[in-house]
């Protein structure tokens, strides 16, 4: 499904965690897994014992992925994290990165960096994802009829066209009270043929139409269908090398309880 996929890691228990799991979720006997460790350069200090202790961890977790069949690489690199693992994605032509953080963590900085489909999960080393996290997976749309459509082609190429269940969300803001049944009646007919479209190659797919902030509405929603998978489409710099974030799209990659799949649409 994903033929060349970037894993930053920090050497953490959450991140090694967190590879052993997308060994088994994520990566199938087709894809190569790419370590990146990337260490700042410390003014006046020598970091060359630093690289040695890295390369010996990384060394080990890559015989253990060797050992269960998964094809990887491991590279421990020095310079700036964010513009070291936008380089390796660029030149590498990695299909998507996994990115593990702490709850807590600010990941939006990273992900901006590269335009390449990014699966975030936010959790804790004691806490892993569910296994099976394509068994179900819901989707924010904004109908923006490019973004979307661009959002679900790339979706169902990273499918690679299976059949899975799906429910897609939109959140209608009705805040100008004459305006907001037609709103409503627009919004939901587009969404419709969204849905439509969709199940041309993948029947098992629903819609919802929600009211209210979308960041707030599609993160309760969400919460409550519990999907193994929270997809949600960005739009591009240009020609640019990053992703462009919202707010929107800044408090459901940030907030939301699920992995979070973002595609550069």
């Amino acid at each position: 499904m994903f033929r060349k996929i970037l894993f930053p890691i920090d050497l953490s228990e959450l991140s090694r965690k967190g590879l052993t799991w997308t060994a088994v979720n994520v990566a199938d006997p087709s894809s190569e897994i790419i370590l990146v460790h990337v260490v700042e350069p410390l003014s006046d200090l020598d970091i060359s014992p630093i690289i040695a202790d890295a390369e010996a961890a990384m060394g080990n977790m890559a015989t253990e992925l060797s050992a269960i069949g998964i094809r990887n690489r491991a590279l421990v690199l020095s310079g700036d994290p964010l513009e070291t693992l936008s380089e390796i994605a660029h030149s590498e032509g990695c299909s998507i990165s996994v990115y593990f953080a702490e709850s807590n963590d600010v990941v939006v900085p990273f992900i901006r960096y590269m335009a390449i489909p990014h699966l975030v999960v936010k959790t804790s080393e004691e806490r892993m994802p569910p296994q099976e996290p394509f068994r179900h997976i819901a989707v924010c749309s904004d109908l923006s009829p490019d973004r979307t459509d661009r959002m679900l082609v790339e979706l169902k190429l990273l499918l690679g066209g299976r059949g899975v269940p799906m429910t897609i969300l939109h959140s209608v803001s009705l805040d100008d009270a004459p305006s907001s049944s037609e709103m409503f009646q627009a919004a939901s007919s587009a969404l419709e043929e969204v849905r439509e479209s969709v199940a041309s190659w993948n029947p098992e797919v629903q819609a919802e139409i929600l009211t209210g902030e979308p960041e707030v509405e599609i993160l309760r929603r969400a919460a409550e269908l519990q999907p193994g998978i929270l997809v949600v489409g960005l739009s591009t710099h240009g020609n640019l090398w990053e992703l462009i974030i919202g707010s929107t799209g800044e408090a459901i990659i940030e907030r939301a309880t699920c992995p979070v799949l973002v595609i550069p649409a």
